[in-house]
């Protein structure tokens, strides 16, 4: 236990700090927009190299140009401060011209997974008011199922081929053949940079609590929830990241292949390379699979993705012989890993050069994607997501009596820092069960997950406290969400969903659905296939369920609530069986 004056409690003594400088420390944290912050950290580098789409080189002089034409162009269409804008789509450089010319102009980029189904987007439209939409113009008459009861009144489809060389761009477009209407709502991206207009774009009023981007998540209830984050939220993610540790350099390529969706894609994989000055490798349909590929085509010196990612390379025979010294960061975030897996991976780069091992990270999307990392070899301990970040707090608490844990002592992990959300989009009642205030008046995040902290300050996660299923890619599936759905049915009368084990993924898990129907004579395979389509209009396609079961009743607890662990047993049994 420490001693020498030390309480015992992390929060207090906070021992993670002595692996940082007095500066980094002291660091002042950006005070400014997101584009403001993008502008002051390249406006003397703007012949540097800012994005990288398909070998087509876009420079940081080009960013600006474009952010700028974008922004007159959602000013002529009618965009204002405080207007949200629906962003459906993969990364594209488009997407990246959007989200910071909305932000010039104070507006919200409300980014939406477009596997989302119609209703899903639908519902996101209403809560915000939107009357706008950016589209990847793949949802084809989807988008215009779209705009049916909602307000929204214009519409740009974008399409990957719009940034393409104008070879690669022909070569797509017969292959694709771009969706096309007569919708008079409808632009296509040059038509809507075509927009020409007087309007002077007036300067922005910054304030801390204007919301500059909403991610949608479950949250740590399972409840579809938009995430609100500030401009000083994603700006103090990017400096503390930076002051980490992190072996980072203007020019260096970082291979960004997290979609821009979720926070750590908008965070992590766009706003911090880009304000750091690197060339940002833009991958918008990841394919694991071709993981290899990319790393022997562009060398990068960071990558981040999620754990089962790296399974293709280290068994790739592509990278069998490549010294593998350029890459200095190997990210990983977004589930836990394994340690037998973690020392596998790390064997592997050690192998080929590479300097470090696997970088791990922690957080969830209400602090911005993350709040610690083991950025350094110092504290990057086998089975830790290593310390928080220097304006960071990181401690457990006793889930029951709120009580804060000491070193070692496994309880709830809660946090503290910058870069904590606003709160949950017009949702007051959810966001006061994550954001708590403790009896001496503070408020923490809480996190939903179980873990400890040891005396040098490296967390270890152990479990979550509810009932998440994390599938392989990182995707985050809620089983309270499938079980709305399913239970609409009008032959259902009961139903759980659980997580069983990914059997073609080295980790992960999938959903599987147990079901009481009604009536004992009921055709299970009509309702099965019922059911299944049921669930592909109303549910996301990675939280499709992949198995179902029939039974007269569901396994209960003592106390009379459904045993999701003894179904998780149950079913984890059927697939090996």
């Amino acid at each position: 236990m420490p001693n020498d004056g030390l309480t015992g409690h992390p929060s207090v003594d906070k021992p993670w700090l002595k692996y940082y400088s007095d500066d980094a420390i002291h660091a002042e944290l950006p005070d400014c927009t997101m584009f403001d912050y993008l502008w002051e950290c390249n406006k003397d580098n703007l012949d540097d190299i800012a994005i990288n789409y398909f070998d087509r080189k876009i420079g940081y002089r080009e960013l600006f140009e474009n952010i700028e034409k974008t922004t007159q162009a959602f000013a002529s269409i009618g965009v204002n401060h405080g207007d949200s804008v629906l962003i459906v789509s993969v990364t594209l450089p488009e997407v990246i011209y959007s989200i910071y010319a909305l932000n010039r102009l104070g507006a919200i980029a409300n980014m939406v997974d477009p596997r989302t189904s119609v209703e899903g987007i639908q519902h996101y439209a209403k809560e915000s008011n939107a009357k706008y939409m950016l589209a990847i113009d793949a949802l084809g008459s989807k988008a215009e199922g779209i705009v049916i009861d909602t307000d929204i009144s214009k519409i740009v489809l974008l399409s990957p081929a719009d940034s393409l060389s104008p070879l690669k761009r022909f070569a797509y477009q017969i292959k694709e053949r771009p969706y096309r209407t007569t919708d008079s709502r409808f632009y296509t991206w040059k038509s809507f940079q075509d927009i020409k207009s007087a309007i002077t774009i007036p300067k922005r009023e910054y304030s801390r609590d204007d919301c500059a981007v909403i991610v949608h998540t479950g949250g740590t209830t399972g409840t579809p929830k938009g995430v609100m984050l500030s401009d000083y939220n994603l700006n103090s993610t990017v400096i503390q990241v930076a002051l980490s540790g992190f072996n980072i350099h203007r020019k260096d390529k970082w291979l960004n292949i997290m979609p821009p969706f979720i926070a750590y894609g908008i965070g992590n994989g766009m706003h911090f390379p880009l304000c750091i000055g690197m060339e940002l490798i833009l991958i918008p349909m990841f394919d694991p699979k071709k993981y290899d590929s990319l790393l022997l085509k562009y060398k990068p010196a960071h990558m981040a993705g999620v754990p089962s990612h790296y399974d293709s390379v280290i068994h790739s025979r592509k990278l069998t012989n490549l010294d593998m010294s350029f890459l200095l960061s190997p990210v990983v975030g977004g589930d836990g890993m394994d340690t037998t897996y973690e020392q596998q991976v790390n064997d592997f780069l050690n192998s080929r050069n590479c300097p470090t091992n696997l970088i791990k990270g922690y957080g969830m999307t209400e602090i911005c994607a993350a709040v610690c990392a083991t950025s350094r070899m110092e504290y990057n301990k086998l089975g830790s997501v290593g310390i928080p970040f220097s304006h960071s707090v990181v401690s457990i608490f006793d889930p029951e009596t709120g009580e804060e844990m000491t070193y070692g002592q496994e309880g709830e992990i809660c946090m503290q820092g910058p870069h904590i959300m606003l709160g949950y989009h017009n949702n007051q009642e959810e966001t006061s069960k994550v954001l708590r205030t403790h009896q001496d008046g503070s408020v923490w995040l809480h996190s939903g997950d179980l873990g400890y902290i040891d005396e040098d300050g490296c967390i270890f996660v152990r479990g979550r406290i509810k009932r998440m299923i994390v599938r392989h890619d990182g995707f985050k599936v809620f089983p309270s969400l499938i079980e709305s759905v399913v239970s609409t049915h009008p032959e259902v009368k009961q139903c759980c969903a659980v997580g069983i084990k990914d059997d073609k993924q080295v980790q992960g898990k999938l959903p599987v659905v147990f079901v009481v129907p009604k009536s004992q004579n009921a055709s299970l395979d009509e309702l099965r296939e019922e059911l299944e389509e049921l669930c592909r209009k109303e549910l996301p396609e990675y939280a499709q369920p992949i198995r179902w079961h029939f039974q007269e009743n569901l396994q209960l607890t003592a106390i009379g609530k459904v045993d999701y662990r003894t179904l998780e047993k149950m079913a984890g049994e059927v697939s090996h069986g």
